[in-house]
């Protein structure tokens, strides 16, 4: 029986779905998600790019599992070569423990031989299964900015009062004779963020290629542009994406020149502090970057995980690489 569940599917490319009936998919299975994302999938995986696009298996005419992806250059000892970040995997629950997974997996794999994901337990153990490398090195951090709203006493009676006295007392306002500032024109500075992206890859062995045409789609055409942030201090430029929910506001940074113990990362607390920001949100790589920490800061280990078609290139993606959010999904 299992064999001639598994023999009944067809694997398409999105490009070959009726887009009335990914939008259905897409809605049921992502329903967390925002929905201006859900009508954009285009961008998300960033269509076309390298002649790439997802694919889905196909059971009887129904989608029963998803593989996104997001085309990315990566430039390995000098040599540009095709990636492809894993995203959005699924299986829908009827369809699961029958190899159908797997299956997709592997279809998946030949698109590209360079694969990449941020990914959670359950997708690690069948990448594990076919042959992919793991790198525990990232970590997801989290900084409080409004302490006094994530204590529970506080949340249960709104002592709005309370936690602005509290903010008044221990904030710093930002000098107002500093160059940090923020732009409101993204396009403006993306000839800039080119030079300084280059300038910090300079002496690494492997990196994602962010050229002009990257940062247009990433930046320039994003669906949620108006609530991207775009801060220079100095020498360095920090990007960052405002989202509320559940009644807090947080600020994930999805890309910096630089590391998090960096001043313009301290000033960027201090705008929080002025915008009512409730927590910052971003990705590090602590082989990269320094190990200091603030004390009310969270962090928990994020899975890496990788297939090269070229092993001796395995040793270089384990020793590190300087991955953001803005890099993957993770930021939406």
């Amino acid at each position: 029986m299992l064999q001639q569940e598994v023999k009944n599917f067809k694997i398409k490319k999105l490009s070959e779905i009726k887009h009335e009936n990914l939008i259905e998919f897409y809605t049921k299975v992502f329903r967390e998600r925002d929905k201006r994302l859900i009508n954009n999938f285009q961008w998300c995986y960033r269509n076309g790019y390298n002649n790439l696009e997802p694919i889905v298996i196909e059971i009887e005419n129904k989608i029963a599992g998803h593989a996104g992806l997001i085309p990315v250059d990566l430039k390995i000892n000098e040599k540009i070569n095709q990636a492809i970040w894993f995203t959005d995997f699924i299986i829908l629950p009827e369809f699961r423990g029958k190899g159908f997974g797997e299956i997709l997996t592997k279809e998946w794999m030949k698109l590209c031989p360079f694969q990449i994901t941020f990914c959670n337990k359950t997708s690690l153990r069948i990448f594990k299964k076919l042959g992919w490398k793991e790198n525990l090195d990232f970590e997801r951090i989290i900084i409080p900015i409004n302490h006094l709203k994530f204590i529970p006493i506080i949340k249960r009676f709104n002592l709005n009062n309370i936690s602005k006295n509290f903010k008044n007392l221990f904030i710093k306002k930002i000098n107002k004779q500093s160059n940090f500032r923020e732009f409101s024109s993204l396009e403006k500075k993306i000839s800039h963020l080119i030079y300084l992206d280059n300038k910090k890859n300079v002496n690494k062995n492997v990196y994602v290629v962010r050229d002009e045409n990257w940062f247009e789609w990433r930046l320039i055409k994003c669906p949620y542009k108006e609530n991207i942030h775009l801060f220079e201090y100095e020498n360095d430029i920090l990007v960052a994406h405002s989202i509320k929910k559940n009644n807090l506001r947080r600020l994930n940074v999805v890309y910096c020149t630089s590391n998090s113990n960096s001043e313009i990362f301290k000033l960027l607390k201090l705008w929080c502090f002025d915008n009512d920001i409730d927590y910052i949100w971003y990705i590090q790589n602590k082989k990269i970057f320094d190990k200091k920490f603030d004390i009310f800061s969270a962090k928990k280990k994020i899975n890496f995980a990788f297939f090269l078609n070229n092993n001796s290139l395995n040793q270089t993606l384990q020793n590190g690489i300087d991955f953001q959010v803005i890099d993957s999904d993770n930021d939406f």
